[in-house]
């Protein structure tokens, strides 16, 4: 697996480059700034992105999507919601993504959840191909966006934000998903990477969402 974590833009965002060590395949996910490293970073794993993923449309998340986008000739894909009401219209996607929906990097398969709450077209990803992280047995990663944090949880109150479905999010779709177990490892969209077990134990707003 090639899993590479920058922290990018004045709200020093995650941006993740995802993919495949046996082919050099690579999504990249929430570009939301510093253009130049995200490139030199891909280009220093010898990786060949196939995508920019979106998990929501706020600007520190996409700041840098037409630049990437651009240089490697790759799509874009994200939930048209982010588009219809306005969150990220900038640029259309080449591909939308609903529910379900997988994208394929590699020999491994990411899974769609859609997750509102943060905005209105939320979106996490998902793979339980992923079997080991920093030298620890897991049953897969998910990249969480803005919905859960290492303790905490994203914000509600920006436009189209809805806490109780924010609520609704993590509790249906991530804390009771028959597939995600509590040793998937959680990058999300700021702050350090975090685990289900963990946050199920120690996340501030847990009574919410279990």
């Amino acid at each position: 697996m090639i899993i590479k974590r920058l922290v990018v833009g004045p709200l020093g965002t995650n941006c993740y480059i995802f993919g495949s060590e046996k082919t050099k395949e690579v999504v990249i996910i929430d570009p939301g700034g510093d253009a130049d490293i995200i490139i030199k970073s891909v280009e220093d794993l010898g990786a060949k992105p196939v995508a920019v993923l979106l998990t929501h449309g706020h600007f520190d998340h996409t700041t840098k999507v037409g630049r990437v986008m651009r240089y490697f000739d790759i799509p874009l894909m994200y939930h048209k919601n982010e588009n219809i009401y306005g969150v990220f219209s900038q640029k259309q996607a080449d591909r939308w993504l609903n529910e379900g929906d997988t994208i394929t990097v590699g020999e491994i398969t990411l899974h769609t959840l859609e997750t509102p709450g943060h905005s209105p077209g939320s979106l996490c990803f998902y793979s339980n191909d992923v079997k080991e992280f920093n030298g620890q047995s897991i049953d897969g990663i998910l990249f969480s966006g803005d919905l859960i944090f290492k303790g905490s949880i994203g914000r509600s109150d920006f436009g189209g934000g809805d806490q109780e479905l924010l609520f609704s999010s993590i509790k249906n779709k991530i804390m009771y998903n028959i597939v995600i177990t509590d040793t998937f490892v959680i990058f999300p969209g700021h702050m350090g990477i975090t685990t289900v077990g963990l946050e199920r134990k120690t996340n501030m707003f847990r009574s919410y969402f279990l």
